[in-house]
C-alpha cells in the first residue's frame, strides 16, 4: 500500500481529496448545518492535542476538519436563508423599478445582451420606495449604441421573473446552478427603457480599469465583425481572443464538437497553457541576451514569473469568467512549481490547484469545466510517467516530440470521455486526429496572430486588418477541412446518457489498468470486486426498467409554452408526438436543450414515429434538432405547408435523411403498432385553410381498454365537426387539453364525447396567454374531471396495463 501512495504522497493529495469528499457529502445531504460547527470545534481541539500527544493523529483530524469544511461551504451556498430585503422577495409580480450596478462583463447573444445586476433599491407601482439586494441576470432585447457597462448604475422597469427548471426527470438543474452563483432571479428590459445613472465621481479607479478593458473587448470583437467578412471565421476568432464563446452558433459547435475540438475556443486550462507558454518563450528568448542570467539558469525562471502579468491580464480582458478563474489558478501553481524546481509532482501541483479552487468557490466542483480539466490533466500525468522510460520520452528528435504530442491528446481523451458521454451525449472517434492537426493551427498559429492583430487594432488597424483576413483563410480552411472529416461515417457519434455508476465503473477500469502496468496487483482485487458490485447494481437497474417496460407509457413534457410527448410502447417502439418550441425570437431551442437530454436519459437513440400535429413554432421547432440527431424512420403530419424558416428547415432534413412522411389520409385512418393503434381523425369537411390550429392532426391511442385523445390545438369550430360526427368515437380516458386549455377549445358538447377522467394541461408557467383559460378550469372542474398541468405538475407519467392507468406528476404540489 505504500509503495502505492508514494507518488501521491503529498498531504495535499489527501486534503483536495477530503475537501471534494466534504463538498460533495453536503451537496446532497439536506439543510442540517447546525451539528456540523461543533464537529468542527472538536476537530480543532484535536489536532491542537494530537500536535503534543500523538502527531500522527493530527493529519487525520485533520482530514476531517477539511472534510467538514467543505460540507459547511456547500451548505452555506444551497440552504442559507435570505434576507428579508432580498430582491427574490418581490419575484413574479408586477412591473417595478429597480436600480442596481453592473458588476459584470456584458455578453453578446444573438437577439440580445445579458449582464448581472446587484439590485440596490426599487420602486413598486404604489411609489414605496425601498432597499433590495441581490443578483440578477438582465437580459436586454434589441440594438442601442449606449448598453451600459461595467460599474453602471442603472435605472429600468421591469417585473422580476423566478428562475424555473423545465420540471422533467433527469433534466438540468437550472435553478440550483445559478444558485450556486448566488442569483436567484431575472428581469427583461428594451434598451431605450434603461436610464444609466452614473455619474463621473461614482466610478472608482478600479471600475475605471475594468471599463477601459470591455470597451476594448467590444472594440475588437467589432472590427473583427466587420472585417472578417466571413461570420463563421468571425465568431471563431472573437471567442478565440476575447472570449466570447456565446457568439458561436449551435450549427459550428455542433462542428466542432463532432471533430472533439470545441475545448479549443474555450478560455480554459489548455488556451491559458497556450497563452502562459507564448509568453514564456517571449521572454525566455529576451532574456537569454543577458549572459549572466543565462548562464546561472535563471533565465527560466524570470520568464515564468514575468510571464503571470500578461496572462492575469489576458484573463481579465477575456471575460474573467469562472471557468477562466480555476484555469489561471492552475497555471499560476504549476508555474510556480516550474520556479521552485518541483514540476516534476505534478499531483501536488494539481491538488493545490484544487484546494485553492474549492476554497474559494466550493460550487466549483459541480462545473463541467473544472471536472474536465482536472480529469484530462491527472490523465495525462499518469500516461506520461508510464512512458517516461519509453522511446518517445528519452528522444528529443522532432518524431519523438509529434509523438509525445500525440499521447498527451490521446490521454486527455480518454480520460475526458466518460464525462463527456454524461453530458453532451457524443463521442468523437476522429478526435485524436483533429486535435493533432487543429491544435497546432488554432492554438499556435491562429491565436498568436490574433493577439497581435489585438495589439495592433487601435494603433495599426491595416497590420491588424491584415491578419485578421489571414486568419479568416486560415479558418476557412479548417472548417472546410472540418466539414469533410465529420462528413466520415462513423467519424463521431450520439451517445445515450451513462450514469454516475457506469461512469464510476470506467473509471475503476482505468485505474486497474493503471495500477497492473505499475506493478501494483495486490490492489487489483479490491477494484475488481468494486467494479463487479457496480455492474451488477447496473445490471438489476436495467432488468427493472425492462419489467416496467412492459406497459404502455407515455411521458407528457414540461417543454414550457407548447406540446410535446413521448409514446413507449410495450413492444419498445418510441413515438415522440411534437417537439414543443419558442417564438422565433428566442434563441433557446427545446429540442436541444429538453426533448433531446430526455430522449438520452431514456436510453433513446431512434425514434419510429415523429408526429407533427402542425406547423407552428411552439409545436415544430424544437423538432429540427431531433430530426438531424436521431434515427428517425417515419414522419407523421398533416398536408399544411408553411413557408417559415423552421419548416422548410425541417422538410430539408426529411429530404437529407431519406426520412419517410405520412399524411393521414383525408378519411380516418389507423396506424397500428404492436398492441397499440393510432386513429387519426381528418376530413375533408373539416379543413380550416385559415387556421393552422383548426388543422391540427387529432389522434387517439387505444391500448386495449386504455385510451387517450390527443387534440393538438384544434378550436371550438373543429371540436364541434368532431363531435357531430357519428362515425367516429371519440371517448378517451385521458384527454390532452386542445389548445393548452384556452379559452376558444374544450367546449362542453366536446368534452361530453370525449367524456375523459382525466385532463391534461400542457402549458407555460405564467404565460403571456393567460392558459389556461379560468373560464376552462372550472369547467373540467365542475365536470368531474382530474387536471394535471406541466406549468405547476412538470412532465407527467402515464403507465397502463391495457386495462387500468396511473397517472404521476413528476412534480408534488
Amino acid at each position: 500500500m505504500k509503495t502505492f501512495f508514494k507518488p501521491l504522497r503529498p498531504a495535499s493529495f489527501f486534503i483536495f481529496i477530503s475537501l471534494m469528499a466534504g463538498i460533495l457529502a453536503g451537496s446532497i445531504s439536506p439543510d442540517d448545518k447546525t451539528f456540523i460547527l461543533p464537529v468542527i470545534f472538536l476537530l480543532s481541539v484535536l489536532i491542537c492535542l494530537s500536535l503534543y500527544s500523538y502527531k500522527k493523529l493530527a493529519f487525520l483530524f485533520l482530514l476531517g476538519l477539511v472534510f467538514c469544511c467543505g460540507y459547511l461551504s456547500i451548505q452555506i451556498k444551497l440552504t442559507s436563508d435570505l434576507p428579508s430585503h432580498h430582491i427574490s422577495n418581490y419575484l413574479d409580480t408586477k412591473k417595478i423599478k429597480i436600480t442596481g450596478r453592473v458588476v459584470s462583463f456584458k455578453k453578446h447573444h444573438k437577439k440580445k445582451y445579458s449582464m448581472i445586476v446587484l439590485a440596490q433599491a426599487i420602486e413598486t407601482k404604489d411609489k414605496v420606495e425601498k432597499k433590495v439586494t441581490g443578483r440578477i441576470i438582465l437580459n436586454i432585447y434589441g440594438l442601442s449604441k449606449t448598453i451600459p457597462e461595467f460599474g453602471d448604475y442603472i435605472l429600468f422597469e421591469s417585473s422580476i421573473r423566478s428562475i424555473r427548471n423545465f420540471m422533467n426527470p433527469g433534466a438540468f438543474n437550472y435553478k440550483r446552478f445559478l444558485k450556486l452563483k448566488g442569483i436567484y432571479c431575472a428581469a427583461y428590459s428594451d434598451p431605450k427603457k434603461i436610464k444609466i445613472l452614473t455619474r463621473t465621481d461614482q466610478i472608482g479607479f478600479f471600475s475605471k480599469q475594468i471599463r477601459k478593458i470591455e470597451n476594448l473587448r467590444t472594440g475588437y470583437y467589432d472590427f473583427i465583425l466587420i472585417h472578417a467578412k466571413d461570420l463563421k471565421a468571425s465568431q471563431i476568432i472573437a471567442s478565440l481572443i476575447t472570449g466570447k464563446k456565446e457568439v458561436i452558433s449551435p450549427d459550428m459547435r455542433d462542428l466542432l464538437s463532432k471533430a472533439g475540438i470545441s475545448h479549443l475556443l474555450a478560455i480554459s486550462g489548455l488556451h491559458l497553457s497556450i497563452v502562459s507558454l507564448l509568453f514564456f518563450l517571449l521572454f525566455y528568448q529576451v532574456l537569454s541576451f543577458f549572459p549572466r542570467l543565462a548562464i546561472s539558469g535563471r533565465s527560466k525562471k524570470i520568464a515564468g514569473l514575468l510571464s503571470l502579468f500578461p496572462l492575469i491580464g489576458y484573463a481579465i480582458f477575456s471575460g474573467f469568467s469562472p471557468s477562466t478563474q480555476r484555469a489561471l489558478i492552475m497555471i499560476i501553481v504549476l508555474l510556480f512549481s516550474f520556479v521552485s524546481e518541483k514540476e516534476k509532482d505534478i499531483i501536488s501541483s494539481i491538488s493545490v490547484a484544487g484546494i485553492l479552487i474549492l476554497g474559494l468557490d466550493s460550487a466549483a466542483l459541480f462545473s463541467i469545466s473544472f471536472q474536465l480539466s482536472f480529469v484530462a490533466v491527472v490523465f495525462i500525468a499518469g500516461g506520461v510517467f508510464l512512458l517516461k522510460r519509453h522511446f518517445l520520452m528519452q528522444k528529443k528528435n522532432m518524431i519523438a516530440k509529434m509523438g509525445l504530442m500525440l499521447c498527451v491528446t490521446f490521454f486527455a481523451s480518454l480520460g475526458t470521455f466518460p464525462l463527456t458521454a454524461h453530458y453532451f451525449n457524443m463521442v468523437s472517434i476522429i478526435a485524436l486526429a483533429s486535435n493533432f492537426i487543429f491544435i497546432p493551427v488554432i492554438g499556435f498559429i491562429v491565436l498568436p496572430l490574433g493577439l497581435t492583430s489585438l495589439v495592433c487594432f487601435s494603433y495599426f488597424p491595416l497590420v491588424a486588418l491584415f491578419i485578421i483576413k489571414v486568419c479568416t483563410q486560415i479558418l476557412l480552411v479548417s472548417i472546410m477541412v472540418l466539414n469533410f472529416m465529420v462528413s466520415i461515417p462513423f467519424s463521431w457519434s450520439r451517445v445515450t446518457s451513462l450514469q454516475w455508476n457506469e461512469i464510476a465503473a470506467i473509471y475503476l477500469v482505468f485505474i486497474s489498468i493503471f495500477l497492473g502496468l505499475k506493478g501494483h496487483k495486490k490492489l487489483l482485487m479490491p477494484i475488481f470486486v468494486l467494479i463487479f458490485l457496480l455492474v451488477a447494481f447496473n445490471f438489476s437497474i436495467n432488468q427493472l426498467q425492462k419489467t416496467s417496460n412492459s406497459n404502455l407509457t407515455i411521458t407528457i413534457l414540461d417543454v414550457g409554452q407548447g406540446n410535446s410527448a413521448l409514446i413507449q410502447t410495450p413492444e419498445g417502439k418510441n413515438i415522440l408526438v411534437d417537439g414543443g418550441g419558442f417564438s422565433d425570437i428566442s434563441s433557446f431551442d427545446t429540442g436541444r436543450f429538453i426533448v433531446a437530454p430526455f430522449l438520452w436519459q431514456k436510453g433513446i437513440r431512434s425514434l419510429d414515429y415523429v408526429i407533427l400535429s402542425h406547423p407552428e413554432s411552439d409545436h415544430l421547432n424544437g423538432l429540427i434538432f431531433i430530426l438531424d440527431n436521431f434515427d428517425v424512420k417515419i414522419v407523421i403530419k398533416n398536408s399544411d405547408q408553411e413557408n417559415s424558416e423552421p419548416y422548410v428547415t425541417l422538410m430539408k432534413i426529411c429530404k437529407k435523411k431519406n426520412i419517410r412522411i405520412w399524411n393521414p389520409s383525408a378519411r380516418a385512418d389507423q396506424l397500428n403498432s404492436g398492441t397499440i393503434k393510432l386513429i387519426f381523425y381528418e376530413s375533408s369537411k373539416e379543413k380550416f385553410s385559415y387556421n393552422f390550429n383548426n388543422n391540427s392532426l387529432v389522434f387517439k391511442l387505444v391500448y386495449n381498454k386504455f385510451s387517450m385523445l390527443f387534440a393538438g390545438d384544434i378550436l371550438h369550430h373543429r371540436e364541434k365537426n368532431l363531435s357531430i360526427n357519428t362515425d367516429i368515437n371519440l371517448y378517451s380516458d385521458i384527454l390532452l387539453s386542445p389548445h393548452h386549455g384556452s379559452s376558444t377549445s374544450s367546449t362542453k358538447v366536446f368534452l361530453d364525447k370525449v367524456a375523459p377522467g382525466t385532463i391534461i394541461i400542457s402549458c407555460g408557467w405564467q404565460n403571456r396567454y393567460g392558459f389556461p383559460s379560468d373560464k376552462v378550469l372550472k369547467r373540467y372542474k365542475k365536470m368531474g374531471m382530474r387536471v394535471f398541468r406541466t406549468d405547476k405538475d412538470g412532465a407527467i407519467i402515464i403507465s397502463s396495463d391495457g386495462n387500468n392507468y396511473t397517472t404521476k406528476a413528476h412534480m408534488v404540489r
